[in-house]
């Protein structure tokens, strides 16, 4: 008696692997993602130099190890006619690092945080369509992912912060 099989009758496919990513509320019921290696420091009730004529979802300027940071609000970034007066600080500002292009220094800016991010696990078959609520997230989102049933865009750092080198 002949037995017929093939390897795959053997072996069970490996599954899929899953990456961290830094969950991040930006507004309320409204989340995006970061990859964690950007993620550098949190920082409780942050103090800023409010910077006049600066961008309007700019906090202002942050002291951080010697340096100055931008402060940015990420749900004014991403509202295009918003006129948002931010009259309360942060309660959280997050230290994020990036590169201009590739084999230039790291650099370094801030987010403000309402609650603290979370690492949360993703992996490929979560990806899904960017949401519709913004004309920003094609220029800010690198990919997206659905989570508890909402579109979660994972960001850009760079873009987040081209326009103060613009």
């Amino acid at each position: 008696m002949e037995l017929e099989f093939s390897l795959t009758d053997i072996v069970e496919p490996a599954p899929a692997p899953k990456v961290a990513a830094r969950l991040i509320e930006y507004a309320p019921g409204q989340k995006i993602a970061l990859p964690p290696h950007t993620t550098h420091n949190l920082i409780e009730h942050p103090s800023f130099v409010i910077v006049p004529g600066a961008a309007r979802y700019g906090y202002g300027l942050l002291a951080w190890q010697g340096k100055w940071l931008p402060l940015v609000d990420i749900h004014t970034l991403l509202q295009a006619d918003s006129t948002v007066e931010r009259t309360v600080a942060p309660r959280h500002a997050l230290v994020l690092a990036y590169q201009r292009a590739a084999l230039q220094p790291v650099e370094y800016g801030a987010i403000a945080l309402t609650a603290l991010p979370q690492t949360i696990l993703v992996g490929d078959a979560a990806q899904c369509e960017l949401p519709t609520d913004s004309l920003r997230w094609p220029l800010l989102a690198l990919s997206c992912f659905l989570h508890e049933g909402q579109s979660t865009p994972i960001l850009d750092t760079t873009q987040i912060f081209a326009a103060y080198h613009s």
